[in-house]
């Protein structure tokens, strides 16, 4: 059976994903979150939101209500909904600075703030946190996530 892994049209930054066999890599508007699967003729129950640093600050500090709103989406449609970031807790703790004007500027939100508030969003919508060591890394668990579910049918069958 081929899978296909499918990359909402609107990711700004997709990932690099290793060729693998059995598996065809798609463009595709998403309703919600960056990476989702089909299994055949059927759509995988999992939407994987993926966050740089830079951009999981501002989400959650600046557009709280848009983040929250696509996890309410995403049960209202029956899906599980994982946030995948480019970092570790360990990274995300130290805060975020960025370029501003010339001069280096640091985010409002601390880092242990941030990942307050993302263990209390996995506990009140029951989403998942995936810290990720590297973009490589969150390719490689986003392909095997969902190749698992090929082999999960194969078995069932």
């Amino acid at each position: 059976m081929l899978m296909k892994l499918i990359i909402d049209t609107s990711e700004q930054a997709p990932l690099d994903f290793v060729e693998t066999e059995g598996v065809e890599i798609v463009k595709q508007h998403l309703q919600v979150g960056d990476y989702t699967a089909m299994h055949g003729n059927d759509m995988d129950n999992t939407v994987i939101e993926r966050k740089s640093i830079s951009d999981l600050f501002n989400s959650f500090t600046n557009n709280y209500e848009a983040e929250r709103d696509k996890i309410i989406r995403s049960q209202v449609r029956g899906l599980k909904y994982i946030i995948a970031i480019e970092a570790s807790a360990s990274e995300i703790r130290k805060g975020h600075s960025y370029v501003h004007d010339g001069k280096m500027v640091e985010t409002k939100k601390s880092g242990i703030s941030q990942v307050r508030q993302l263990m209390t969003i996995t506990r009140k919508y029951g989403c998942e946190v995936w810290f990720c060591e590297s973009r490589k890394d969150m390719a490689f668990r986003i392909m095997e996530y969902f190749l698992a579910e090929e082999r999960v049918r194969q078995w069932i069958d």
